[in-house]
């Protein structure tokens, strides 16, 4: 079974292109290599990497528009070479998060017209603590059962040096609270 690897992509580009990719991609559905002639019109090169065995998705979008946003799971990393693809041949810009708490990674990756703009990968927690901070402290007491102090300081790394004394304090009442 797979780790599953949470992702939100957020397309940019000219109404007639999202309309294109709409068409193919439909409202909700699962997609993998093999799939890849309907959504561009070619075979794959046997060295393309779409990044991951399957994605299942949903789609939000508005005909007409010229933003559609895409959420869903993929097998255990991100569909980078999927979204690289789709930026490069539907000429649009794809911003793309992805998390994956068993593999203790998140990250953000841009494409605009197929070229990687921007890049950045963390450890989950540390995505949480900067992206979702609320969400951080909910999955904190989740994660503070039955272990040690040190354990729970070792899972959120280092975002636990950067942590103000309050924060810190917070994290061991926390601790203190679920044991």
């Amino acid at each position: 079974m797979a780790n599953y690897c949470s992702f939100t992509t957020d397309i940019t580009g000219e109404p007639e292109k999202l309309a294109e990719l709409y068409k193919r991609l439909g409202n909700d559905g699962r997609i993998g290599l093999d799939d890849y002639n309907r959504l561009f019109d070619e075979v794959a090169d046997e060295r393309f990497d779409w990044g991951t065995k399957w994605i299942e998705y949903s789609v939000s979008y508005d005909e007409g528009h010229d933003w559609m946003s895409i959420s869903g799971d993929t097998a255990w990393y991100p569909a980078t070479g999927h979204w690289q693809r789709i930026s490069e041949k539907y000429e649009v810009s794809v911003d793309m998060t992805y998390s994956e708490p068993g593999g203790d990674f998140a990250g953000r990756t841009e494409w605009s017209n197929g070229e990687m703009t921007f890049s950045e990968e963390t450890t989950y927690n540390e995505h949480l603590y900067y992206n979702d901070y609320e969400y951080f402290w909910d999955n904190l007491t989740n994660e503070c059962a039955g272990l040690d102090l040190e354990d729970v300081i070792d899972s959120i790394g280092s975002v636990y040096e950067k942590m103000s004394d309050g924060e810190k304090q917070r994290v061991a009442e926390i601790h203190e609270a679920e044991n």
